[in-house]
Formats: C-alpha cells, sequence, structure tokens
C-alpha cells in the first residue's frame, strides 16, 4: 500500500512539473488573450496618490483692455515688464484707423510671474474697459492622461514580448499592427500632455490699449484720404483709357464716317442747302 502511494505521488508531482514547460512551448499569440495591466494594485496607487500631496495643475489665461494717452510709451513700458519677468511675445499687431491707434499684444509669461507682470505692466492705467482673469484646473486631466500613458506603454511592452516569442508570419503581423495602433496612442497622450504642461508653465495673457484721436486730427485725414482716393480714381480712368484705346479710336472713326455720310445724303437732297 505504501508502495501503491509513492508511485501515486511521484506520478502527480511528474505531471505539475510537466505542466508549465508545455504551456511555455505552446506560447498563445492570440492577440485577444493579451492580459491587461495587473488590477491588483490600483487600490494601493490610489492610497499613495492620496498620501501624498498632489500639485495642482492650473492654466491661468488673462484679457485686459484700456486706453492710454502715450501708446508708444505703454508698449514700451510693457516690453520692459516682458523682459523683467522671463516672458514672450507669441503675438503682435498693430492697428491705425481714422479715429484711434491701437495695439494688441499676446505675452506668454511664466505662471509663477504672472501677477508681478501683469502689475508692472499696467502699473499706470486709472481704469480698465475690460478686465479678465481665468484659472482652469487641469489637475484631473493631466493626472488622467498619465495613468491612460502609463497602461499603454505596459500593453505595448507586453506586446513587444509576444512579438519576439512569434514564430509564424501571420502572428508577427498581427502583433505589428497592434503594435502600431498602441504607439499612435501613445505618440497621441504624449502630445496633450506636453500641451498641457506648457500651458500650465506659462500662462497667456492678452493686451488691448489704444489711444483716441481729436476730431480735427480726424477731419484732416478724412480729407487727405479723400485726395488721395480721388488721385487713385484719376490714375483708374486713365490706365482704363490706355488698355481699351483701340476700342475708342475705332469708335471715333465710326463717328466721323457717319457724320461725313449724312453731310453727303443733305447735300444730294438740296444742293442749296450751306454746309
Amino acid at each position: 500500500m505504501k508502495i501503491l502511494v509513492f508511485f501515486l505521488s511521484l506520478f502527480v508531482f511528474a505531471s505539475c512539473a510537466k505542466k508549465p514547460n508545455e504551456e511555455q512551448l505552446a506560447m498563445p499569440v492570440d492577440l485577444a488573450e493579451v492580459p491587461p495591466p495587473a488590477q491588483g494594485g490600483a487600490p494601493q496607487e490610489a492610497v499613495r496618490v492620496n498620501e501624498v500631496s498632489v500639485s495642482r495643475k492650473l492654466i491661468k489665461e488673462g484679457l485686459v483692455l484700456f486706453e492710454t494717452p502715450d501708446i508708444e510709451k505703454t508698449r514700451s513700458q510693457i516690453m520692459a515688464a516682458v523682459a523683467a519677468n522671463n516672458a514672450y511675445v507669441s503675438a503682435d499687431k498693430q492697428n491705425n484707423l481714422a479715429d484711434k491707434d491701437s495695439y494688441e499684444l499676446t505675452i506668454r509669461i511664466p505662471t509663477a510671474n504672472f501677477d508681478a507682470f501683469l502689475n508692472s505692466a499696467t502699473k499706470d492705467v486709472l481704469y480698465f474697459d475690460n478686465k479678465e482673469i481665468d484659472v482652469k484646473d487641469v489637475t484631473a486631466e493631466y493626472l488622467d492622461n498619465e495613468a491612460r500613458l502609463k497602461t499603454k506603454k505596459e500593453i505595448e511592452l507586453r506586446y513587444r514580448q509576444l512579438l519576439s516569442k512569434a514564430s509564424t508570419v501571420k502572428d508577427v503581423l498581427s502583433i505589428e499592427k497592434e503594435l502600431g495602433d498602441i504607439r499612435t496612442e501613445i505618440e497621441s497622450l504624449e502630445g496633450q500632455l506636453k500641451f498641457l504642461a506648457d500651458q500650465v508653465q506659462f500662462s497667456t495673457l492678452r493686451i488691448n490699449f489704444y489711444k483716441n484721436i481729436s476730431t480735427p486730427t480726424v477731419f484732416t485725414y478724412q480729407i487727405s484720404a479723400a485726395f488721395a482716393r480721388g488721385w487713385e480714381n484719376l490714375l483708374t480712368m486713365f490706365l482704363l483709357a490706355i488698355d481699351i484705346w483701340p476700342f475708342l479710336l475705332l469708335g471715333a472713326g465710326i463717328w466721323f464716317g457717319v457724320r461725313k455720310l449724312n453731310k453727303r445724303k443733305v447735300k444730294k437732297a438740296d444742293p442749296e442747302t450751306v454746309v
């Protein structure tokens, strides 16, 4: 009896030892069976995130509109504030209208310097036509994209492990297709994270300022503009006459020919008529 139990135990042990080798040789390549990332550690990860203070990801944007008595002086003051706060101008537009001159500047400022820059750039402004400062919290979106990126990279690693074990052309092509798709998703997430990081690191402030022009100056401008338009119209008519000179010459010839023919008819009808 003891001998029988011994042989049965030995047989069971041999079967258990052989099974992993067979599974390794079988090497499943079915893409549908690629295991998802481990879920057991998720609660612990959440606990660690809750235990550690996560820095907030804030995007700050602003718009200010105001009138200034000296438009060039105000622009110089803003540019000095740009240099002092490590900011840069991403857009610079100037408008010269009949009744006002204006600038539209878009400034990218390190978020930590936003308030200092705003105070320095507009220190002489007594009244704002419009002033808007918006702060958007994108912490959840940022962390979500980071988590998704980590998961995609884990899946990519598993596909690469399967690719190294693939033994048929069909399996290789299938895995490479999945790798291409996951790589596209990874690059998209990386681009979104890079964009969010840039928006968080640098705040955006649009500054519109203008100077009104007095009424006499506007009237003088209108007179000069009217003279300019009249001269342009005269040149346009002259150029048009040059373009159609053959038709003008032909029309003049026809008119003289018809007039001469009419005179002859009148002379024949009444020879005593004095032309």
